[in-house]
């Protein structure tokens, strides 16, 4: 899935920054007002907070998992100070306040993680045996080439799939445009997107080694088997104090490296919360109570106490989130993929596509959502995914696990982690995780056209050409110019919309029969 990063990143530089910076906007969802309608505006912002509010639940609450695991404490303790703690310093810092904090808890997230590698390589006998064991043991494949959309991992799901999911955050989450935005140059941000690239690729490779040290260790001896753990987001802990308890002070930079992750992403989410619902809900309200603009220091106000607010929202959420059946990790990409591929599929409809108009942009979101939303819930309540088996032979740890060993081993050995024949809706349900966003950008745009030339299409001719992408002369800018100006679709582009951007290079603006200064020939 890594690689999907190398596609997804360039794709969100050079396509959804730039539109985004050009108008100067603080919601991202105000685009959808200049684009389609105030509607699709409200709809937008709507799911954008039921997105976040959703995953912001789930990131509080694995944590509280990591804790309870470490030091015993309570998960609903956890989930409330750490909560409370997020909430207070988001609230009262904004924006400038989550930015610095996200510095810092990156370097310690970077630290343990480290830790864990070097150590757990040390205890299984050095990088070379954890990746022979866990070749061994079928964990690690690099031969999955099926197109297959249900089968969960494969190398076109991570790399299609995942680029379309990682999308979702990169170029509709406003967690992450409002990052964008608060960079006052568009080379700036851009820039900013492609140094951070070695950053997200890093990440997720430490993680993923994190994993084969996890499984290395315990390959013969399954924790969760055996009764140390309750559910498998609790290995990782369960490690630190396995391979780290007896150094003073590690497991400590664990815990915080742990809760610096979460607290980056809670605190990011709540102020872009509070960004959009003050921008797209309270000031439109303020302003038709009122007949005026709110001040600044009114402003200010009201985003306090939004981000306080949707602070003990998440809290609350989150004491839901532990009837979750799945890993952390795939709740949290599903609801980006439910809830984000909608957005995503509303800024391509609105992006590339002329002719989409307000109902064709409210029909195909509503319809996207109300699907991937179905299958994933229909996912959650008929699991097909079967684990790959685990072992308890080797266990030799002081504890009486015989009878939990051995129910175990009966339970698991016959499977070979395969997926039964299901039809119908069962078979619907078998959908991998990571093509929820596929679909719902999908069902976006063809519902969206569809309706929009039943309805009464738009005239290009008549949308502000700084809301759209001129994907003919960016990615046909070798054609004859006659060819490229029937490819703009009416839509009038400036001329320098239509420039050719290459890194280190200046813009290279195109004409139309050699004619320069033409707006509408560009």
């Amino acid at each position: 899935m890594g690689a999907s990063y190398f596609i997804s990143v360039p794709i969100a530089v050079h396509i959804f920054i730039p539109i985004f910076h050009r108008q100067e906007i603080t919601s991202a969802y105000e685009y959808f007002e200049l684009r389609f309608s105030r509607a699709v505006r409200l709809v937008a912002s709507a799911i954008f907070i039921l997105q976040m509010l959703l995953y912001m639940a789930v990131v509080l609450y694995a944590p509280a998992l990591a804790l309870n695991q470490v030091m015993g404490l309570s998960v609903w303790i956890s989930i409330f100070v750490v909560g409370m703690v997020c909430t207070f310093y988001t609230a009262l810092g904004g924006m400038k306040a989550v930015m610095w904090t996200d510095t810092f808890q990156m370097a310690i997230v970077y630290g343990g993680i480290i830790a864990i590698i070097v150590e757990g390589c040390r205890r299984v006998g050095g990088f070379g045996q954890m990746w022979e064991i866990a070749r061994e043991k079928g964990r690690i494949q690099f031969d999955s080439y099926s197109p297959d959309p249900f089968q969960r991992h494969t190398y076109f799901t991570l790399l299609i799939g995942g680029c379309l999911t990682s999308l979702t955050v990169y170029a509709s989450n406003q967690a992450m445009i409002q990052r964008y935005l608060s960079v006052k140059k568009l080379r700036d941000a851009q820039m900013a997107m492609y140094f951070a690239l070695p950053g997200f690729f890093a990440i997720l490779g430490l993680s993923c080694i994190c994993g084969l040290v996890a499984f290395a260790r315990y390959h013969d001896c399954d924790p969760q088997s055996t009764g140390f753990i309750n559910k498998y987001d609790q290995i990782l802990p369960f490690l630190v104090m396995d391979i780290l308890g007896h150094l003073h002070g590690l497991p400590g930079l664990f815990v915080a490296a742990l809760f610096s992750a979460s607290l980056s992403t809670v605190s990011s989410g709540v102020n872009s919360l509070a960004a959009v619902c003050l921008r797209d809900f309270v000031q439109p309200a303020f302003m038709a109570v009122r007949k005026c603009e709110m001040s600044d220091r009114e402003s200010i106000i009201v985003s306090k106490v939004l981000a306080t607010f949707f602070g003990f929202v998440t809290i609350g959420m989150a004491f839901l989130a532990d009837v979750l059946g799945s890993t952390v990790l795939q709740v949290s990409l599903s609801i980006f993929g439910m809830v984000g591929g909608p957005l995503l599929g509303l800024f391509i409809l609105g992006m590339f596509f002329p002719w989409a108009n307000d109902k064709g942009a409210l029909a195909g979101s509503i319809c996207a959502l109300c699907l991937t939303t179905w299958i994933g819930i229909g996912a959650a309540m008929h699991p097909s995914a079967k684990r790959l088996p685990m072992d308890t032979s080797g266990c030799d740890w002081n504890t009486t696990v015989t009878t939990m060993a051995t129910t175990a081993m009966s339970s698991m050995a016959p499977t070979n982690a395969t997926v039964p024949a299901s039809s119908g809706l069962l078979h619907l349900y078998r959908l991998s995780y990571l093509w929820y966003s596929g679909l719902a950008v999908s069902v976006t745009v063809l519902v969206g056209l569809a309706v929009s030339f039943l309805t009464g299409r738009t005239d290009p001719s008549t949308i502000d050409p700084k809301l759209m992408f001129p994907l003919a002369d960016r990615l046909c800018c070798c054609l004859p110019a006659p060819l490229r100006y029937k490819l703009r679709c009416g839509v009038s582009f400036q001329k320098e919309q239509c420039a050719v951007l290459l890194p280190g290079a200046k813009a290279r603006a195109h004409t139309v029969n050699g004619v320069a200064g033409k707006s509408e020939a560009c």
